[in-house]
């Protein structure tokens, strides 16, 4: 009930508003032969089926019958064409735009200006058509009198479409947030406004003396109010623009119309085209300008938010957020917290359901970062499910702002289609007071301590300041993590072998030996690899670094065939993430298909605790690998999380005890029990054992009277340069 009467509201109104305008040209606007000068209303009901749709043309008939019945009688066999000629021409025009428009709104732009202007003309010579042959079927002029019946006609509807359509388009538009935006939409002060209504005034007062004062080029005049409404294009927004447009051109056409202000009203056909045209081009002129340095300033803006704004959030994008924080971070009169937070598990919700869905949570999760730190806060999207933001204040106001944000986080609920999507965060925080730290310098510390958050389990706040010894181990290990991207990108790694000896049959030691990795520098030192790959594995670049292992470790053994000839077996450390990561597996496999060095020479050396993460997949790598006949070997055993229950159904060939009980085999005997223990399960299982770390001849037949079976260590060899290592061999 209420959305009809709405309807029946909005008709009564568009009716009347058409009414209106043809009441002002029938009364005031018209020549001494009776003609019109223009025609508001054919704007009027052109911006009503343009906006509302091809239905709403009934405002036209219905204002017309409403014109003839109390204002302006016409005969009866002329009433028809002039309700059928504004009627169906409206119609024609707006299923010209409609089906040109392809289905969207119309834009303030000038390409959508130019359709409304081709609809315009269409319009214009239908209805001046039907019109024109109406007048002569009612003997309201003779035959002669129909082309210059025709172009008055015509010329009176396009400039009553210049004038109002644009204006009207923009009142009547969807969206009246955007129509408020076109109110505002310049940089004009309000003593620039009044300045120009007041020129503007005066302008159109000279018009009206200089017409009186008889001077016959007064409406020479005209191009000061033209002028004016170029500057208000220029400086004023499209509304306003459009506005003033309309009020000259009724305030002009009212002096000519009536023959105000000692105007004379047009007589010849020559005098009315003349003014006509006149007056279509000083409402077309601005209006255009006027699109057209909005476009350009619409398109500035939308260059200026996307080289600023997360295109999904609309918060500011990273470069942008470190840019103004540079700039809060640069007054040392202000007490700043820098922010960073990150969604827990979040790769859940894109691998669970889709990212399409990951988006609609992160959009979710950014609305409440910015609504909960409120706008005294630089909020940013500084990563796929990471967030920044830089608060005034003291730390306990800001971990309380970060308390609150987690548990609104916590709280959220997003649908998605049958499902319900959660989150959760982790918050690193880092206080500064003036004179502050450099902004890369507190970022590093606020995103170790989120890390160390997330470490902690999650869902937490975390200040830097709570531990700032931890959180610089944490920053140098990020580093490490650089360092070792940079080496892989370079190849700074060389290879070193270490044998392992049979202790019951010993052999040459380069036919059963381990590679070892040696990390170059950037100044060129050699250095030991242990930091660099605990911060390779920490950040998940394990795999990328045991791919470059396998690869070089072949391409030598491949470049080395008689070398390789004498290798009984080579074994290669893989990290835990490398064992579960089905792309390696599938590089792996398709590596050593192609390799001339025989996969059963091969041992992979896996650790307990890698094992244990994820056994389904540790296992399905495991029989993928020895079903191209490489063997394994379980390192560091004895030291993780490992059961003897599990290693029968663990296939392996080989256990590396730990080196820890290697080395106080003469002094504890806990460390020997420990090996012993080791040593008699795995030969139960129809296993070998290796004993790392070996590096006293005492420790080695200790070991060889426990029944282990090889042994690693300094007291056989230190590890060298592969080539170093074959050399040897030859040399001896």
């Amino acid at each position: 009930m209420r959305a009809s009467w709405a309807t029946v509201r909005r008709f009564l109104l568009l009716t009347g508003l058409y009414f209106a305008g043809a009441v002002l040209a029938s009364l005031y606007l018209r020549t001494p032969e009776d003609v019109t000068l223009f025609w508001p209303s054919a704007g009027i009901g052109y911006a009503v089926v343009v906006r509302y749709g091809l239905p709403w043309v009934v405002v036209i008939p219905a204002a017309m019958a409403l014109l003839h019945a109390f204002v302006l009688p016409v005969p009866m066999e002329f009433l028809p064409y002039s309700i059928g000629s504004n009627t169906v021409a409206t119609l024609a025009a707006g299923w010209y735009v409609q089906r040109h428009r392809r289905g969207r709104d119309l834009h303030l732009q000038t390409s959508d200006g130019l359709l409304l202007l081709r609809g315009g003309i269409l319009l214009g010579a239908i209805s001046s058509i039907v019109g024109t042959a109406g007048l002569i079927q009612a003997d309201m002029i003779v035959p002669g009198d129909a082309g210059r019946a025709l172009l008055l006609w015509l010329l009176g509807d396009l400039l009553g479409m210049t004038t109002l359509t644009p204006s009207l388009s923009l009142l009547f538009a969807r969206d009246d947030d955007r129509v408020g935006a076109l109110w505002k939409g310049d940089d004009a002060t309000p003593r620039e406004r009044i300045a120009w209504v007041i020129v503007l005034a005066t302008c159109l007062v000279v018009i009206y003396f200089a017409g009186r004062s008889g001077n016959q080029y007064a409406l020479g005049l005209v191009s000061l109010p033209l002028a004016l409404l170029l500057w208000a294009a220029v400086r004023f927004s499209p509304i306003w623009t459009m506005s003033a447009t309309v009020g000259v051109v009724v305030f002009l056409s009212l002096l000519t119309g009536l023959g105000l202000g000692g105007f004379s009203r047009p007589l010849t056909l020559l005098d009315s085209s003349v003014l006509m045209l006149l007056l279509c081009l000083v409402s077309v002129i601005p209006v255009m300008l006027s699109v057209s340095n909005y476009e350009k300033n619409t398109t500035a803006a939308a260059l200026y938010r996307r080289a600023t704004r997360d295109p999904l959030t609309g918060l500011l994008n990273r470069s942008t957020f470190e840019e103004r924080a540079r700039e809060c971070l640069g007054k040392d009169d202000t007490e700043l917290t820098l922010l960073y937070l990150d969604l827990d598990h979040f790769k859940l919700v894109n691998d669970s359901t889709s990212h399409v869905a990951g988006d609609d949570l992160i959009r979710s999760v950014a609305s409440l970062v910015e609504a909960e730190l409120g706008e005294s806060a630089l909020v940013a999207r500084t990563g796929g499910d990471e967030f920044s933001a830089l608060l005034p204040g003291s730390e306990a106001a800001a971990i309380a702002s970060g308390r609150r944000l987690l548990s609104a986080i916590d709280a959220l609920r997003v649908p998605w289609q049958e499902q319900t999507l959660t989150a959760a965060a982790s918050i690193g925080l880092v206080h500064s007071s003036s004179p502050h730290e450099d902004f890369d310098v507190l970022f590093s510390h606020a995103d170790a301590a989120c890390f160390a958050a997330k470490e902690l389990g999650g869902n937490r706040v975390l200040p830097a300041s709570s531990d700032r010894d931890e959180m610089q181990l944490r920053t140098a290990s990020m580093r490490r993590a650089l360092q070792v991207r940079e080496a892989l990108d370079q190849r700074r790694f060389a290879l070193y072998c270490q044998p392992i000896v049979d202790l019951n049959r010993p052999s040459p030691q380069q036919r059963h030996f381990e590679i070892l990795l040696r990390w170059i520098d950037a100044n060129g030192e050699m250095r030991p690899p242990a930091e660099l790959i605990a911060a390779a594995e920490r950040y998940r670049l394990g795999p990328r670094l045991d791919r470059y292992v396998i690869d070089t470790v072949l391409q030598w053994l491949e470049q080395h065939p008689e070398e390789a000839q004498a290798i009984e077996l080579c074994s290669v450390n893989l990290g835990g993430d490398t064992l579960i990561d089905d792309e390696f597996s599938d590089y792996f496999a398709a590596r050593l298909r192609r390799s001339s060095f025989p996969a059963e020479r091969l041992c992979l050396e896996i650790t307990e605790t890698s094992v244990v993460r994820d056994r389904s997949r540790a296992q399905q790598f495991i029989s993928r690998m020895r079903n191209r006949g490489c063997r394994f070997a379980l390192d560091d055993f004895g030291t993780g999380f490992c059961s003897f229950s599990y290693l029968q159904h663990l296939d392996v060939d080989y256990l590396k005890i730990d080196g820890s009980f290697v080395r106080d085999l003469e002094q504890s005997p806990l460390a020997e029990a420990v090996v012993r223990s080791i040593t008699d399960i795995a030969h139960v299982l129809d296993k070998r054992t290796i004993a790392e770390q070996a590096e006293t001849a005492m420790q080695v037949d200790r070991l060889r009277m426990m029944g282990v079976d090889y042994a690693q260590g300094y007291v056989f060899c230190r590890p060298q340069p592969i080539d170093a290592f074959f050399a040897a061999a030859a040399a001896a």
